[in-house]
This record gives structure tokens, C-alpha cells and sequence, in this order.
């Protein structure tokens, strides 16, 4: 389970939170290998789109350089100048090596022993945040697997957040996917897709846990997940939610706005008339 202490430093840089102990960082750095094997069976090179209630359709990819951040790897500190040495000595790369953020989540994969070692020492500048990636693991691989329909979908509102909570929000994701997390200081887990140069392709931007989540949900529009459509540019597949699933996603959405009185608005219309005309289409047919 995700203590309080664990989400207390998960925004915090590796070099001002305290090293875990090695046991904690192997076991972290676990958690990482399995996203990163997540991600290379289920999302390099696949495009996917989803269709939603509300009968709108958007699409969205996890490209290579969107994963280190994800994970909350500071890509951008480990190839600041400080830690030059650091970066030549643990993760063998040198001082003119080209190297992509993935790079550098691979290498540190790769050389998880040295990575542990180096961080272990308190005089040493620290590659990692182990509480981050921790959470940030955990959260990718709950969410890893669209194929059930287990997830809601927020249409959200920056404006509407800030102006319903007085709180701040500093990503641009206009789409939160949101999934129980079976946690109890945090029941949900989140990812935020924000708008890629406009249109209906979205990138993944933030991976997030908090206990208020109910906020995200304040007078915010929800909408049900109701077909993924997946191309790897050599096959497309085409899954549909079940009724059963979509029940069970309003179940999950009338139990957050029954408890939290959040004013959400559930929109079903498209998906609901498109129900409506095939049932009076096949009663046509049986005639």
C-alpha cells in the first residue's frame, strides 16, 4: 500500500529526499523493469483510439520519449552539468554521447546495480527519486491495460478545476483516464492526455495519485468508455465494452458522485441513441 510519507516526497528532486535503503530501491526498480516491459508489449509502435459516450473519438500514442517522464525519471538533471561525473561513471555514457530521455531509462535498467550503489552514498549526487517511481510505476501498470474497460474518463476543465477548488493545476491534459487503484489513502489512479497541436491526437503528459482526488471531478463532464480501436500499423483490432462493463463504469461514477457531491454531468447521449436505433433495428429484422 502507498503511505503517506511515500506521496509526500514524490514531487520533491532525488538530491532532497532521503535514500530509502536497498532493499526499498531494488524493489523499485522492479516495479520499473515491469512498466518498461509493459510498455514495450503493449504500447511501442501502436497507435490507439478511443470512442466515448459522449460520441466523440480521440487518439493517443505513448511514444519512446514520453516514457522516462512518466515513470518520474528527471531525464533533465541527469544530463544537467552536475552531474556529468555521475552520468560518465554510473550509467557509462560519455561526455558526447547523444542520448535520448529513453536512452537514459534504458541504461538505468541496465545498469540498475551501479544506479543503487551511486545513490546508496550520501556524498554522491542521487539519479533517482525511488518514492516517484515507485508511484508512477504502480500507476502506469494499472493503467497499462485499456482492453477491459475498467477506466472512467474525465472531459476536463482547467478552468473549471481552479475556479471550483481555488487549487492549481499545473498540466495541460484536457483528458483524465482514472481507475480504482485498490489503494486506500488513494482510491484512484490517474493519467492526463493533453491536446498534440491541436485536433484529436493526444500525448500522454502526467501519471498522478492524490487523496483528493474527488476535485477532478467538480462540476467536471464524465464520459464511458465504449470501444478501443488499436493499430500496429500492420493489424487493427477493434474492441467493444460490453454492456455489463459499461454498467459497471456508471456504477463507479454514481458511487463517486453519491459520496462526493461533486455536481459531475455524465454524458451517455450518443452512446445511449445509438443503443436506442440498433434495438429498433432488430426488431425490424425479426419481423
Amino acid at each position: 500500500m502507498i503511505s503517506k510519507t511515500e506521496l509526500q516526497y514524490v514531487s520533491g528532486f532525488a538530491r532532497n529526499v532521503p535514500y530509502p535503503g536497498n532493499e526499498y530501491a531494488k524493489m523499485v526498480m522492479d516495479k520499473l523493469i515491469e512498466a518498461y516491459n509493459i510498455y514495450e508489449e503493449k504500447y511501442r509502435d501502436k497507435n490507439y483510439s478511443l470512442i466515448l459516450s459522449n460520441g466523440e473519438e480521440f487518439e493517443f500514442s505513448i511514444l519512446p520519449k514520453n516514457l522516462c517522464h512518466m515513470l518520474g525519471i528527471d531525464y533533465k538533471n541527469i544530463i544537467s552539468d552536475p552531474m556529468r561525473i555521475i552520468k560518465e561513471d554510473v550509467l557509462d555514457i560519455g561526455p558526447f554521447e547523444q542520448t535520448s530521455s529513453f536512452d537514459i531509462l534504458s541504461r538505468i535498467i541496465e545498469r540498475k546495480e551501479e544506479v543503487i550503489k551511486n545513490d546508496s552514498n550520501c556524498h554522491n549526487y542521487k539519479l533517482l527519486n525511488y518514492y516517484k517511481i515507485l508511484i508512477k510505476s504502480s500507476i502506469f501498470a494499472k493503467l497499462s491495460d485499456f482492453t477491459s474497460f475498467n477506466f472512467g474518463c474525465i472531459n476536463f476543465s482547467k478552468y473549471t478545476f481552479q475556479n471550483s477548488t481555488n487549487k492549481s493545476f499545473a498540466p495541460n491534459s484536457t483528458k483524465l483516464i482514472f481507475t480504482p487503484s485498490d489503494e486506500a489513502l488513494i482510491p484512484y489512479f490517474m493519467i492526463g492526455m493533453m491536446p498534440d497541436n491541436g485536433g484529436n491526437v493526444y500525448i500522454p503528459e502526467t501519471l498522478f495519485a492524490t487523496p483528493d482526488f474527488q476535485n477532478f471531478f467538480i462540476n467536471q463532464e464524465l464520459v464511458v468508455p465504449i470501444q478501443l480501436l488499436i493499430n500496429d500499423k500492420e493489424n487493427l483490432s477493434k474492441i467493444v465494452a460490453t454492456s455489463e462493463e459499461k454498467l459497471n463504469i456508471l456504477k463507479m461514477y454514481r458511487s463517486i458522485l453519491q459520496s462526493y457531491k461533486t455536481n459531475s454531468f455524465i454524458n451517455i447521449y450518443n452512446d445511449y441513441e445509438t443503443v436506442l436505433k440498433n434495438d429498433v433495428i432488430r426488431k425490424k429484422l425479426q419481423k
